[in-house]
């Protein structure tokens, strides 16, 4: 079968939670299996009976697992939980594929907002663990598609918002800071930059909440899966 990778920041606290369900998860599979070795009597077979003894063991368990009564590993634990969590916003239905040009676009990964859309600076996030998961390709072709093509309108509008603003003081400061040193420019620039009224940063908050990321689908398949 073949996957698709992702790495996924979430909370740590439920990243932990996560990992703990999965080795419970793990655990039970072994003692299925170990029942199910013994009920086939595996270790008096040889040859042909022991490889065919195998083979049923290997069937059997792929069938608790497909049904869902095994899940030992982080992977089958969290596509389960994406499948849930897609079919519940209703995003399960077929999309196009993602246009060449966003797919390839660097530092951005399909379906999220520019970095500049986010409305919780990096060094204020609660979003320190990493989780690496690998999904079913298709599941992961839904992901991407679903995320990025329910944002679309969003992002398209915050691009015109953007463009129409410019970046902020506030934003013109935080980069500065991230670069490491504050200049003199960098603060006439901040100084000069435009603001935006009331209204508009009410309208740009509520496109940001309209934006859908394959992070917020995965974090909220954590939460349904520890919860």
């Amino acid at each position: 079968m073949s996957l698709m990778p992702f790495v996924v920041a979430v909370e740590p606290d439920d990243l932990k939670a996560l990992n703990a369900l999965v080795k419970s998860g793990r655990d039970a599979e072994v003692l299925w299996l170990k029942q199910a070795r013994e009920d086939e009597g595996i270790k008096f077979l040889r040859g042909k009976a022991l490889s065919e003894a195998r083979g049923r063991v290997r069937v059997k368990f792929a069938a608790m697992r497909e049904k869902g009564k095994l899940a030992g590993t982080r992977d089958l634990v969290v596509a389960r939980a994406v499948r849930a969590e897609l079919k519940t916003r209703m995003m399960a239905r077929p999309y196009k594929p993602v246009p060449r040009e966003d797919a390839r676009m660097p530092g951005r990964r399909v379906g999220t907002g520019p970095s500049h859309y986010d409305q919780v600076a990096d060094e204020e996030s609660k979003l320190k663990g990493r989780m690496a998961v690998r999904l079913p390709a298709d599941l992961g072709e839904q992901l991407v598609r679903a995320t990025y093509w329910t944002s679309a309108p969003a992002v398209k509008a915050l691009w015109e918002w953007q463009t129409r603003w410019g970046d902020g003081p506030e934003v013109i400061m935080r980069e500065a800071q991230r670069r490491g040193a504050v200049t003199v420019l960098d603060v006439f620039l901040a100084g000069m930059a435009s603001r935006p009224d009331a209204d508009s940063l009410l309208e740009k908050a509520k496109l940001q909440a309209q934006v859908i990321t394959t992070g917020d689908i995965f974090r909220a398949a954590v939460k349904r899966t520890i919860h």
